[in-house]
């Protein structure tokens, strides 16, 4: 033997042919009608390839062609497809598989001119094979479905036999059961009767029962209710009175009235001296006022203070005291003013301090809180009048310089004679 002919035999393309051919040719219970020509078509190929092979010289054999047909034919395309198929047997596998084998028939057409053409034996061999798998696979089938029919004749005649022998038991149960109910509904309605008499009695010895027992259980309440609520206004007595000893104990012992505290009573103080501030100021800008009228009337008729070409000295001394008098009483009002608006803003002042000193006491330590308590406590408690009285004159030097400048403003509008 040559060793082209030993390495065309060992060549892995004819275990290829013959796998796929075989994967081709698995055999399932169903066969889709779409896959007869498609199965026939992949076999007829393949075993033109394998004829082809058989009849090759294999010292004139192209072994680059042959790899390059392996190659191709254990694609995964091909491959992969053929194999899907012999596992689940669906069609459309090998259908993929087909128009992949198709772009192969052309190395087919190379051997086929190297190889001659074939005998007329292969073709119908490969055709009987498939009609034979056919048919088997057709009887197979017909068996099955012969089978099939045969229990479902033998099941439809034991279910009409079954439907009979049903249809007269049923007929039967009828004619028992009306019979059965004409005799409950008989009953039914002697025993209704009965219970109504029975429950009409049961009910009406009952309500007599529940209104006794619920006529004294009312008295027994009422009578509990009326010593729980004598007991409860005597205990409400008792806590009130016990309350206002309490409170009038701490009122009495701070001496402060309900409501009032240490920051309270500087807040009232504040508000008291605000009115006061308020009033006197409304009273100083009412000599203001007046002072403006009666200097501006002075002015208008100054010529009444002439006479006989003098000046009449008792209406100018009348006009300057008239004047002196209401811008004194302004300064006085205004003094009084200023009095009690720093009396207000000390009284306020001292108020937020005193709320103040619990929240800024706490974050101390404790040496320092008791120390800043006891200071606290003496400025607190000292008895001393912090609202003082902003004492001074009533009317200050520059004051009095605007009197005397005004009174000398009407002499000099005066008229000589």
């Amino acid at each position: 033997m040559s060793r082209w002919q030993e390495i065309f035999d060992s060549h892995a393309i004819h275990d290829t042919l013959k796998q796929l051919k075989a994967l081709a040719s698995t055999e399932f219970e169903d066969v889709d009608e779409t896959e007869v020509p498609e199965r026939r078509r992949f076999i007829k190929a393949i075993s033109a390839y394998e004829e082809v092979l058989s009849r090759l010289d294999a010292e004139l054999v192209p072994m680059n062609q042959l790899e390059s047909l392996n190659n191709a034919l254990r694609h995964q395309n091909l491959w992969g497809q053929m194999t899907n198929y012999a596992s689940n047997g669906n069609a459309s596998h090998l259908i993929a598989a087909n128009d992949q084998l198709s772009n192969q028939l052309t190395q087919l057409s190379l051997l086929l001119a190297i190889a001659g053409l074939p005998t007329a034996e292969t073709p119908i061999k490969n055709l009987q094979e498939t009609v034979d798998y056919i048919g088997n696979a057709l009887a197979e089938k017909k068996a099955a479905l012969v089978e099939q029919f045969d229990g479902l004749s033998e099941s439809a005649t034991k279910l009409q036999q079954e439907l009979k022998q049903l249809e007269g038991t049923i007929e039967k149960r009828r004619t028992e059961t009306d019979s059965q109910l004409s005799q409950w509904q008989q009953q039914f309605s002697e025993a209704q009767e009965r219970r109504n008499n029975d429950f009409a009695a049961w009910r009406d010895g009952l309500e007599e029962q529940v209104e006794n027992s619920f006529k004294e259980l009312l008295d027994k309440t009422r009578e509990t209710l009326k010593q729980s609520q004598d007991a409860f206004d005597q205990n409400i007595d008792e806590i009130l009175s016990d309350g206002r000893e309490k409170h009038q104990s701490i009122l009495d012992l701070y001496e402060l009235t309900a409501g009032n505290s240490v920051g309270a009573g500087y807040l009232k103080s504040a508000s008291e001296e605000r009115k006061q501030a308020n009033l006197w100021r409304w009273i100083s800008v009412g000599f203001i006022v007046a002072t403006v009228a009666w200097l501006f009337y002075a002015y208008s008729y100054s010529a009444m203070t002439v006479v006989e070409g003098g000046i009449v000295w008792s209406k100018v001394l009348t006009v300057f005291s008239l004047t002196g008098v209401l811008l004194f009483g302004a300064a006085f009002s205004s003094q009084q003013s200023n009095r009690h608006r720093t009396n207000e803003k000390r009284a306020s002042w001292f108020a937020l301090q005193v709320k103040a000193i619990d929240p800024f006491i706490n974050s101390l330590e404790t040496k320092e809180r008791n120390e800043l308590k006891r200071l606290l406590s003496e400025r607190l408690f000292a008895n001393r009048d912090e609202l003082g009285d902003g004492g001074g004159s009533v009317i200050s030097e520059h004051a009095f310089n605007v009197i005397v400048k005004s009174i000398t403003d009407i002499l000099g509008k005066v008229p000589k004679g």
